[in-house]
């Protein structure tokens, strides 16, 4: 891969890191600490000035549930079958995804 490619790669996982970012309403320097990165590294990762390497690609997994499939080309998972999901889960795990579920909405509302 050639620099310039490389470089629209950063520009464009940037770009979805941004967006995932600014809707989930967290400012830069939280998304910064998560990360274990100054706040002016973390600008250059959503503008493309540098890469996001393995382990952050993990901790944005593992910390907020951010796709990597997404993350780094751009596809999104098909569908979610709630259904399916819940039909599966015990009372406890229905009940916390019901609760991050709501979490979520407020966020939105206030």
């Amino acid at each position: 891969m050639s620099f310039r490619e490389k470089k629209q790669q950063n520009i464009e996982i940037g770009s979805r890191l941004k967006q995932w970012r600014k809707d989930a309403h967290i400012s830069q320097a939280e998304m910064a600490e998560e990360l274990g990165v100054s706040d002016e590294h973390y600008r250059k990762l959503e503008n493309g000035g540098a890469g996001l390497t393995v382990d952050r690609v993990l901790i944005l997994y593992e910390k907020r549930q951010i796709d990597p499939t997404y993350l780094l080309t751009g596809k999104k998972v098909k569908e979610f079958d709630l259904e399916g999901f819940l039909s599966n889960c015990d009372q406890d795990e229905r009940k916390a995804f019901f609760e991050r579920c709501f979490d979520y909405v407020r966020k939105y509302i206030y």
